[in-house]
């Protein structure tokens, strides 16, 4: 991730940040762009990130004229744009169009690979466990940015 971010052409400084209490980082990390934003506001700013709660700091300097974007990944994806790669990469591995889509509801679902593996026993049980098994072993390569083995 270190090589990805000094690659890529946005700016970026290394702040420590103190963390503890639930969303102690969000709340600091929209502060901070706050403090961005009052120091250059005719820049463009992004946050990148799969949290969805970061859509309502990105509406409210929307509504007072700043650029402020919510990206899923450092190439610049939004949300639906990631959505759209996973589906098309578990239909590849996936070939039963109707398996895939709800494999792909599931990985979006999970922050962690054992919780995709969970659901997937959960949804597939009624056929035997093998099948569970085998679209885990499937998609598993998929599974990069999830925590967990």
């Amino acid at each position: 991730m270190h090589r990805k971010i000094n690659a890529c052409k946005a700016q970026f400084n290394l702040t420590e940040v103190k963390t503890g209490k639930a969303n102690a980082l969000d709340f600091q990390l929209v502060t901070y762009l706050g403090y961005l934003i009052a120091m250059a506001p005719k820049h463009n700013y992004y946050i990148v990130s799969q949290d969805k709660g970061f859509k309502s700091a990105c509406q409210f300097w929307k509504e007072r004229g700043i650029n402020v974007a919510l990206v899923s990944d450092l190439a610049g994806r939004d949300e639906d744009q990631v959505e759209n790669q996973l589906a098309k990469d578990v239909r590849a591995v996936v070939k039963d169009k109707a398996v895939a889509d709800k494999v792909t509801r599931i990985i979006l679902k999970y922050k962690t690979k054992q919780g995709i593996n969970n659901a997937l026993v959960r949804e597939f049980q009624s056929q035997d466990n093998k099948k569970a098994s085998e679209l885990y072993k499937a998609i598993k390569p998929l599974l990069k940015d999830k925590k967990g083995k």
